[in-house]
C-alpha cells in the first residue's frame, strides 16, 4: 500500500480587486524597476567605500545611488531618490488619460519614509517631502488623502494597508512606495555604535543602502486598459510584543500572525510558492523569520522559494516593502517568477510587522 500524501488542490487565484497597474524603483545598480530586478537576479552588488569612516578608522561602505552626490543629504536626497521612479509608476496611467503635457488630476500618495526614532532623522520630510515631490516631478498629490507613514521597513506594509483603505472609499487609484536611504552621517555612526555595519568584526551586521520604490494602484473596474501586473489578495499588520532590544527574546509572535491573516483567501485552498522578504545577515531577523516560517509551514509549498533581495541591494530601509513587491510585479511580467502567487514580508526594528499576498495577473486569453 502506497504511503498517501497530502496535496492541496489546484484553484482559481483570488481576484483581488485591488491592482498594480504601474510600477517604478530606484536603487544603487538600477535606475528603473526593471534595471534593478535585474541587477538583483544576476547577484550585481557594487558597495562603494564613502568618505565616512567606522569606529576603527576604516571607510565605510555603502550601496548608494552614484549619480546623488555625497553632500546630498537628509530631505534633498530623499526627493533625488524619489522623483524618477514616482514618475516611472505613474507616467502609463498619465500617458492613457493624456495628461502628460498637461495638469494632472491630484492623485494620493501614501509614502513610507524613517521613522522619526531613528538617527539622523530630517524632521523636514514630515512637512516638505510631498510638496518637494510634486515641484520635483509634476505630479500633482492629492494633499488631503495623502499620508507619509514613518515606520521603517514595516511602515511599507502600513503603507499598503492605508492606500487599500482609500480605494474602500472609493478612490480610483492610489500611489504608495516607500524612500530610505542609511547614507547620513548620524545613521551610520549609530549603526557603527550598535555593532550592526557589516565588517570584520561584526559577527551579523548588514549593507546599508538607499531606495525609492512606488506602485500605483488601481480599482479593478477603473484599471481600464493599463497592464495589470498582480493583484493584492491579502494584508496584515501587526505588533511584535518583542522587537528588536527588548529584554527578552523575540518569538515572532507577529509576524506568525500577520502570515495567518494575509493567507486568509488561500487557507485551505493553496499554498504560498514565493516569498520576497526583507531578511539580511542580521541574526535576530533571520531567527524571528525562520520561527515564523516554521510555525506557519503550512501555507508554503514544500518547494517554496525565499527570495532576500536586500542581500544585493543593501537593506533600504523603508523602501524594502515597496522595492520587493516592484521586484515580484516585474519577473511576472518578463515571464519570470516563483509561480502565481508571492508573499511580502518586512521587520521593523520597532513593533511593526507586515506581510502582503500578491496573485499574478494574467492577460486576456493566456492560460
Amino acid at each position: 500500500m502506497s504511503a498517501q500524501t497530502s496535496v492541496r488542490p489546484h484553484v482559481a487565484l483570488p481576484r483581488g480587486d485591488i491592482v498594480v497597474c504601474g510600477v517604478g524603483a530606484r536603487t544603487h545598480a538600477g535606475l528603473t524597476a526593471l534595471q534593478a530586478t535585474l541587477a538583483v537576479r544576476a547577484g550585481k552588488m557594487r558597495p562603494r567605500a564613502s568618505h565616512l569612516s567606522d569606529r576603527h578608522g576604516e571607510p565605510i561602505a555603502v550601496c548608494r545611488v552614484a549619480s546623488i552626490g555625497d553632500d546630498v543629504q537628509g530631505l534633498s536626497r530623499f526627493v533625488a531618490l524619489a522623483s524618477a521612479p514616482m514618475i516611472q509608476a505613474t507616467h502609463a496611467a498619465r500617458s492613457a488619460d493624456g495628461t502628460l503635457q498637461r495638469a494632472t488630476p491630484p492623485l494620493p500618495v501614501v509614502l513610507a519614509i524613517p521613522s522619526p526614532r531613528r538617527p539622523g532623522f530630517d524632521a523636514r520630510l514630515s512637512r516638505e517631502l510631498l510638496p518637494a515631490l510634486h515641484a520635483e516631478t509634476g505630479i500633482s498629490i492629492d494633499a488631503a488623502r495623502s499620508q507619509l507613514v514613518a515606520a521603517d521597513r514595516g511602515g511599507g506594509i502600513v503603507a499598503f494597508r492605508t492606500a487599500t483603505a482609500l480605494l474602500g472609499d472609493g478612490v480610483d487609484r492610489v500611489l504608495v512606495g516607500g524612500v530610505d536611504s542609511y547614507f547620513d552621517p548620524d545613521v551610520l555612526e549609530w549603526l557603527d555604535q550598535e555593532r550592526r555595519l557589516h565588517g570584520l568584526e561584526t559577527e551579523n551586521g548588514f549593507i546599508p543602502g538607499e531606495a525609492a520604490a512606488f506602485v500605483l494602484l488601481s480599482r479593478r473596474s477603473r484599471v481600464g486598459g493599463l497592464h495589470r501586473s498582480a493583484s493584492l489578495v491579502g494584508a496584515a499588520i501587526e505588533d511584535e510584543p518583542r522587537p528588536y532590544g527588548s529584554a527578552e527574546p523575540c518569538q515572532a509572535l507577529a509576524m506568525s500572525h500577520a502570515i495567518k491573516l494575509a493567507t486568509g483567501p488561500f487557507e485551505r485552498t493553496r499554498s504560498i510558492p514565493w516569498v520576497l522578504t526583507d531578511v539580511v545577515n542580521e541574526r535576530h531577523r533571520v531567527d524571528e523569520w525562520q520561527l515564523a516560517f516554521a510555525r506557519k509551514f503550512q501555507a508554503f509549498t514544500p518547494d517554496v522559494a525565499h527570495d532576500q533581495p536586500l542581500l544585493k541591494t543593501g537593506d533600504v530601509g523603508a523602501a524594502s516593502a515597496a522595492l520587493l513587491v516592484v521586484m515580484a510585479c516585474v519577473q511576472w511580467d518578463a515571464g519570470g517568477g516563483r509561480g502565481d502567487a508571492a508573499m511580502v514580508a518586512a521587520h521593523s526594528d520597532g513593533a511593526e510587522r507586515g506581510v502582503l499576498l500578491l496573485a499574478r495577473e494574467y492577460s486576456e486569453g493566456a492560460s
